[in-house]
């Protein structure tokens, strides 16, 4: 018989990791309504955090910064552009992954290091996708929709201006501290933040919902790309989300895709920084560039899928030699 002493105060452990027993759908609602969630409340936080540091009145200076006129309107952008980052991809792919598992590195697979043979023929096959991606920027940069969508294509060249003019500002380095900056906000932050939120916290979930991998891969590479809002570029940055999203699946590590994608971000800042080459052409506002040879393209393609086989050897043979 059960003592009533005992019963009223023996102790209880709380399981907080809510998501842990949920079904595929439910997490991937549960991880959606977070990143609406956390990232409104953050972004916020980070608004009202601004007003300690600028001068005169926030909304007012608000209104003013979309134009970025001024340096100071350049650098308050740059700051809402972290805090974006930090709101809607960092904190809730931080708070989905405690939600499913208590060690937060564990369900990330970022507790152990890549293998130094992996990470090279990562960085290796990256550098080799480099003219297959050109000549799809190209190829993307010559579509052109019905007339009967004259209004979506209007819309999606407007986007596509708006982002370049703003690349083009954000990448006008006047100093060592803009570049440093610059190094934060899209190789450090956009790393992070895309490839915790997307290739680890999304893309499992598509994996097992689609019961097909490279479905999974493909599905997290879309929104990756949609959600720049740069469609002109769309297939390119499709292509490199789908590269960085089998990097992960092969390697089963994170830390693979996020250095690979920090490179990536950081040799493109470096580059504008060396040579004062602006990324996107100021009159038309396409990325600059020659056309593409399409014998380039070819054997660049091919070189990258050899490279992805051979990355999924590697991995493979890693995870047998950690068994034994």
């Amino acid at each position: 018989m059960i003592e009533w002493n005992d019963y009223f105060y023996q102790k209880k452990t709380v399981d907080i990791q809510l998501l842990k027993d949920a079904k595929d759908g439910s997490r991937l609602f549960a991880l959606i309504l977070m990143i609406l969630g956390v990232g409104l409340f953050a972004s916020l936080l980070g608004i009202l955090a601004s007003a300690f540091f600028i001068e005169g009145d926030l909304f007012s200076r608000l209104e003013s910064m979309a134009s970025m006129s001024k340096d100071s309107d350049i650098h308050l952008m740059k700051y809402y552009q972290m805090v974006t980052q930090l709101a809607f991809f960092i904190l809730p792919a931080l708070l989905f992954a405690f939600l499913m598992q208590k060690k937060i590195f564990t369900f990330f697979k970022l507790d152990h290091k890549p293998t130094l043979i992996m990470l090279g023929l990562g960085l290796m096959v990256l550098l080799l996708s480099n003219p297959f991606s050109e000549w799809l920027i190209y190829q993307n940069s010559k579509i052109s929709l019905p007339e009967s969508m004259a209004s979506l294509e209007q819309w999606m060249r407007d986007s596509e201006e708006k982002a370049a003019f703003a690349t083009n500002i954000f990448l006008d380095m006047k100093d060592w501290k803009d570049y440093v900056v610059n190094i934060l906000m899209i190789g450090v932050f956009a790393a992070l933040g895309e490839e915790l939120l997307l290739r680890g916290s999304f893309q499992p979930l598509f994996i097992r919902m689609a019961k097909n991998a490279h479905i999974g891969i493909w599905i997290t590479a879309f929104i990756f790309s949609f959600i720049h809002f740069q469609f002109y570029g769309f297939f390119a940055r499709l292509f490199l989300g789908a590269l960085l999203g089998y990097f992960f699946y092969y390697s089963k590590n994170l830390w693979i895709p996020i250095i690979a994608h920090f490179i990536n971000n950081s040799l493109a800042v470096t580059y504008v920084f060396i040579t004062k080459d602006p990324l996107y052409d100021t009159e038309t506002l396409q990325m600059t560039g020659d056309e593409s040879n399409s014998l380039y393209a070819i054997l660049s393609i091919s070189l990258v899928i050899l490279g992805v086989y051979v990355f999924r050897y590697y991995g493979k043979k890693h995870r047998l030699n950690a068994i034994e």
